[in-house]
């Protein structure tokens, strides 16, 4: 079989549906309101900027710089992929929302977005899936990786208090749209009567001091930043949700996964290995995360970290899909034998 995405002059293939296509021109349209747009910074490891290896498949996988992401770089760094045959190129953006048609598109083969993102997809008929667990919670409250923060003069102190308050979040109508409207339900508020704003991750540390939003839904190492300017967790949507609540996922196109099935399993192999050995070597976390996040040794010290397990908790799929439908972001309901790769 034809290899695919195999070097610099390989042909991309494309056969969705008209519909995927249709639905796929919408997606592309929303990632421009202010999701990001992926890009490719020259000093990212074994970036695009890297000369090609010989005998190795030039791969691009779509990520955000964020500390939930570490065991890619790790698995980079300790040769897991070079030992699959493949050199990873990473391409950063803001959020899912944008990596999202990057993958279907076939600009990259793989990509990390969170969870609702890809339920969003599939919900438009496109055709993602998902090859691996991406991220999960830590299940402590107060000190999970994402979480909702605010200024003590906020007069926020819970989720019942978000009612009527303007949170900002990375990406409307997704991923905080529904942790924070669930959690607010749960508290005994009304889940539809919040405000939210949307604004990059690295904004939100300043819009709350200067008192331009009553709270962000934030991840680290922005989170932490906060924390360290006085706010207070307020919030913590991932544990109200489910235990050992799944946050994000890596995930290939239909097209790449039927006609390079062996790349996606050298793939998963090298990102299973990358998870053991984050999992395993907190330090080197720690230390990694401050080349590719941009934090000071200080910061990295103080974050908290996800937990990476590479099987997914299909009951916490379930419940987020649940969720996502009742408060509207998805029209159907999922079809999740279908979005998890075989």
């Amino acid at each position: 079989m034809e290899k695919l995405f195999r070097g610099s002059t390989t042909k991309r293939r494309t056969f969705m549906t008209c519909a995927s296509a249709a639905a796929l021109t919408g997606l592309l349209a929303l990632t421009g309101c202010g999701s990001g747009s992926p890009s490719a910074p020259e000093n990212a490891p074994n970036s695009n900027g890297a000369a090609p290896q010989e005998g190795l498949d030039q791969v691009s996988v779509g990520l955000i710089p964020i500390t939930d992401v570490a065991p890619i770089y790790l698995g980079m760094q300790e040769g897991y992929f070079e030992d699959e045959g493949i050199q990873l190129s990473v391409q950063l953006a803001q959020g899912g929302a944008a990596i999202v048609p990057a993958v279907m598109t076939g600009e990259y083969q793989f990509g990390y977005s969170n969870v609702v993102s890809l339920l969003i997809a599939q919900d438009k008929t496109l055709p993602v899936k998902v090859v691996s667990n991406g991220s999960s919670s830590t299940n402590v409250p107060g000190k999970d990786v994402t979480e909702v923060a605010a200024m003590p003069d906020s007069g926020i102190e819970s989720a019942a208090d978000l009612v009527g308050k303007t949170v900002a979040v990375n990406a409307l109508n997704n991923f905080a749209d529904v942790t924070i409207r669930n959690s607010i339900e749960k508290a005994g508020g009304d889940p539809q009567d919040v405000n939210f704003v949307e604004m990059p991750y690295p904004n939100m540390p300043a819009a709350l001091e200067r008192g331009d939003v009553d709270a962000a839904w934030t991840t680290e190492p922005f989170r932490t930043q906060i924390l360290e300017a006085g706010g207070e967790i307020v919030a913590s949507p991932m544990t109200d949700l489910t235990e050992n609540f799944d946050s994000a996922f890596y995930f290939t196109s239909e097209q790449t996964l039927q006609e390079d099935p062996e790349l996606v399993e050298r793939f998963q192999r090298a990102l299973d290995k990358s998870f053991t050995f984050a999992m395993e070597n907190e330090d080197e976390v720690r230390t990694i995360i401050q080349d590719y996040a941009k934090i000071t040794p200080e910061l990295a010290e103080t974050v908290e970290m996800s937990k990476w397990y590479p099987e997914i908790n299909m009951d916490g799929l379930r419940a987020l899909g649940t969720a996502a439908q009742k408060y509207g972001v998805l029209e159907n309901e999922p079809d999740y034998d279908a979005l998890i790769a075989k």
